[in-house]
Order: structure tokens, then C-alpha cells, then sequence
């Protein structure tokens, strides 16, 4: 006997109205709630509670057959239906005993008029039923691996020092005051500001559903491991229900983005300087780390964050990707975002160290010329890219680079360093890129003389306030 002489070819996504169905639809339906609330019950006699059972899940089968077609003479369509019920009824308790019993409760097919038919009928019951708990089995099956990878990231949870926080506490950080507040939205979900019973500002991502599997476990097996003062301190996390949030170390200035692309921009060149600086030191760390090459994929704008102090730290693990000791590239899915992701990587899919190198470049270019780049815009960022090899060349005067709302307070030769180095990480080919060691080593030294001129003219503008003084005293009379 042939599976389609049963009506299989039937059941297959796309073949029928009701096999299109996706269980999150049928989970909605009141039918469905109240069948796998009796088909979950069987504390009466098993005759009447097969009966509520039955019953329940032939409520449910019209309910999803009335709601896929108006015609009331598709026999086919209504036995679909009725195994789309029953499979829904078993995913929805996939580890409940109870589960044996409804399949016990399934009545007989009705039987033909010949015993050709009769045996068609009995043969087509164990065949459905097989079927039935194959599906079962594997619902069963990635329920255990749902949990299984829940518990490793608990197991992660606790030897990295995270804390596991339940919803309730992640509620009331949330809402202490009475005030919740947004501080952005992303693709991967919103970050509200929380304060914990300590009294600790924290930040919490709140994931969306579309997101939640394959984004929260990167960031926790990702974060987790990863420590550095130049990258945003996971605190810990929340898994419940459908539900996922990520706590963070609160940084106060927000993202350089709110900075940077503001009209009154206030950030200063040293500012700008020190920021570059310890995004190529995270980078550093994170290209070299002793598991391999973690190459974060999102290097860009919003996701550097600044602290209190505006120290500069890198957020957003949800992209990233861990790579061999022994690999130097990896071919993947194409994931970041437009603007700032390496072409090479978007042409082939394949992702190396070089890919973060490109993006940091972009921001590079972003916070010596204040000009934006929007996301979805290639032609912005080949804009600027452009434009940035034009100064680099010198076919154009770098004032038509420099970000007029630093009123020419920068130093010109440091100014050209990082240009320079910027144009050679925004090269299109990863050859000539150039690694991220040389590009620290390079913002650091730039950094270094930075600093040492601005205490230079500190001790300057001191010593000139305290001269008149100490004239003045050796002047007057005894």
C-alpha cells in the first residue's frame, strides 16, 4: 500500500489549505485552548473523558476548517484539518503523558462498503497514528534540545559569573519608579534603562521574538567570555517563556552616533582621538583572542557606546562570529549592516579579521569628517570613501574633510595620520587592509602625543596664572 492511497500527498506545506496552517495561528483559537485543556484531563472514567477529548479536538478540526474555505462538501480538506487538530493537540504537551492517551482516544476510520475498503481503513489507522507520533516524537525531540541548550547556557551563566535574573526581577528594574524608559531600538529588540535593588543603573535588551534563539545565545556564549574594558560588561540574563533580556553595564553618554551626528556636536579632537583609539584596542583583543578570531560583523556608529567618562566600548555581540585558530576565513551567511560592511564580504560571503577592519574604517572616516552614513546607503558610504582617498592623494585640501564643528581645533598632522590610515582600511580588496595590530599601534601613538600636548598646555596655562602673582610679590616693599 502506497502512502498516497492514504491521502498523504495531501498533508505535505502547500498541498492543502490546512496544511498551511502554522501551529503559532492554531495556538490562538479558543477551540484550541479548550481541547488541550480536556484532552489534558483524565482524571474521570476513560470513556468520558475520550469523549470531552474527541470532542474538543472535532470542535477545533471544524473551527480551522471554517476558517480555510467555505465549502462545506471537501471531505479531504475537513480529514486534513482534523490531523492539523490532533498534531497541534500533541505539540502543545509534548512532554505530557497524556499525550498516549489521546492517540488511544482517536477512533477508527469508517469503514467501506467492501473488504477491500475494510482493509483500507484498518490498515490506514496504524498508518496515521505512526505518522502521528512520529510527529509527536519529534516535537518531544527539539523540545529536549530547547531545554538541553537552555541548560548550557545556565551552565555558561554560572562559571562566566552571570547572573541569572528572573522575569519578575527584570520587570521591576524596568518599571522602578513607576517610569520606563526607552533608551533605543534596534533590529534585534528596544533597550530600556533598569535599576536594580542595589540601586545599580543597568541596561536591558528586551529581544525580539524573530530574534530571540540565534541573537541571545551569541550574545551569552559570546559575552560571557570576553572581557575587556573596551567592551560593554554582560551582567547577566533572562530566559522565560517566549521571552529575552540581556542586562548590561549602563554607559550614561549613550552611543556615539547621538553624539556625533548632532548639530551641536560637542565632541572635541581629543574626544574623537581617545574614542578610535579604544575601539581599535577592543578589536585588538577581540582578533586575538585565544579561542580564535572573533570578528564582531557590526562595527559601527550605534553600536559604540561611551561611559560617563566618554570611554568608548564596543556592544552588540549578536553578529558575531568565532573563528579558528587555524582559519583564516570562514564562508558564511552575509549579516551587518550595509553601510559599513566590507564588499568583498558582501560580494562572496567570505568573512575574515578584515571585514571589522573595513567597518572600523568607516566610523574612522565618520568621526574625522562628521558626515553620516545611512545605513542602507551604499552610495553614501562610497561617497565618503571616495572623498576621504581624494584629501589622502592630495587632490583636495584636507580642510574639505575635516568636521567644520571642531572649528579648526585639531592638530593637522595627526589629523593627516589617521586619515591615512583610515583610506588604507576602507580598501576594497582585504589584501590591502591592513591588520588591526598596526592600526592600534598608530591611533595609540597619536593618542600618546594627544595627550601629552594637552598637558603640555595645561602646565603652560598654569604657569601663566601663577606668574603675575609671584612678580607681584617680589615687587612690593618690606
Amino acid at each position: 500500500m502506497s502512502l498516497n492511497s492514504c491521502g498523504f500527498q495531501s498533508l505535505y506545506l502547500g498541498s492543502s489549505k490546512c496544511s498551511n496552517l502554522v501551529f503559532q495561528d492554531v495556538r490562538k483559537l479558543q477551540q484550541y485552548q479548550d481541547a488541550l485543556d480536556k484532552c489534558s484531563n483524565f482524571d474521570h472514567p476513560f470513556g468520558e473523558s475520550c469523549a470531552d477529548c474527541t470532542g474538543a479536538i472535532l470542535s477545533l478540526r471544524d473551527s480551522l476548517y471554517n476558517q480555510v474555505t467555505n465549502n462545506n462538501n471537501n471531505h479531504t480538506e475537513v480529514a486534513i484539518c482534523a490531523v492539523a487538530a490532533i498534531v497541534a493537540v500533541a505539540a502543545g504537551k509534548p512532554n505530557d503523558p497524556a499525550v498516549d492517551k489521546v492517540l488511544r482516544c482517536l477512533p477508527p476510520s469508517a469503514s467501506g462498503s467492501d473488504k477491500r475498503s475494510l482493509w483500507k481503513s484498518l490498515l490506514s489507522v496504524p498508518v496515521v497514528i505512526l505518522a502521528i507520533l512520529l510527529v509527536v516524537i519529534m516535537v518531544k525531540r527539539l523540545s529536549k534540545k530547547k531545554l538541553r541548550r537552555q541548560a548550557n547556557l545556565k551552565e555558561i551563566a554560572a562559571w562566566s559569573g552571570l547572573y541569572w535574573f528572573c522575569k519578575r526581577e527584570i520587570e521591576n528594574a524596568m518599571n522602578y519608579g513607576g517610569e520606563k524608559i526607552c533608551l533605543g531600538r534596534g533590529s534585534a529588540g528596544q533597550v530600556y534603562r533598569g535599576i536594580l535593588p542595589s540601586g545599580q543603573l543597568v541596561a536591558i535588551k528586551h529581544l525580539t521574538k524573530s530574534n530571540t534563539s540565534e541573537s541571545f545565545t551569541r550574545e551569552v556564549e559570546g559575552l560571557s567570555r570576553l572581557r575587556h574594558p573596551n567592551l560593554v560588561c554582560l551582567f547577566g540574563c533572562c530566559i522565560e517563556g517566549d521571552e529575552r533580556y540581556l542586562v548590561y553595564e549602563f554607559c550614561a553618554n549613550g552611543n556615539l552616533a547621538q553624539h556625533l551626528l548632532r548639530r551641536d556636536s560637542h565632541l572635541t579632537w581629543e574626544t574623537r582621538v581617545r574614542i578610535l583609539r579604544d575601539c581599535s584596542y577592543a578589536l585588538k583583543y577581540l582578533h586575538h583572542h585565544i579561542e580564535g578570531c572573533v570578528v564582531h560583523r557590526d562595527i559601527k556608529l550605534t553600536n559604540i557606546l561611551l561611559n560617563e567618562k566618554y570611554q568608548a566600548k564596543l556592544s552588540d555581540f549578536g553578529l558575531a562570529k568565532v573563528m579558528g585558530i587555524k582559519e583564516s576565513k570562514v564562508f558564511t551567511d552575509v549579516r551587518g549592516t550595509i553601510g559599513y560592511m566590507d564588499p568583498e564580504y558582501m560580494s562572496n560571503a567570505k568573512l575574515t579579521c578584515a571585514s571589522d577592519v573595513y567597518s572600523f574604517g568607516i566610523v574612522a572616516l565618520q568621526i574625522l569628517s562628521g558626515q553620516k552614513v545611512i545605513e542602507l546607503d551604499l552610495d553614501a558610504r562610497d561617497q565618503l570613501t571616495r572623498k576621504a582617498r581624494d584629501v589622502s592623494m592630495g587632490k583636495r585640501p584636507l580642510s574639505d574633510f575635516e568636521d567644520p564643528r571642531l572649528n579648526g581645533k585639531v592638530d593637522k598632522a595627526d589629523f593627516e595620520a589617521i586619515l591615512q590610515i583610515a583610506v588604507l582600511c576602507v580598501a576594497k580588496s582585504s589584501k590591502g587592509r591592513p591588520t588591526i595590530e598596526l592600526v592600534f599601534e598608530e591611533l595609540d601613538k597619536v593618542c600618546r602625543d594627544t595627550e601629552t600636548r594637552m598637558k603640555q598646555k595645561k602646565d603652560e596655562s598654569l604657569s601663566t596664572t601663577s606668574t603675575p602673582s609671584s612678580k607681584s610679590s617680589k615687587s612690593a616693599p618690606l
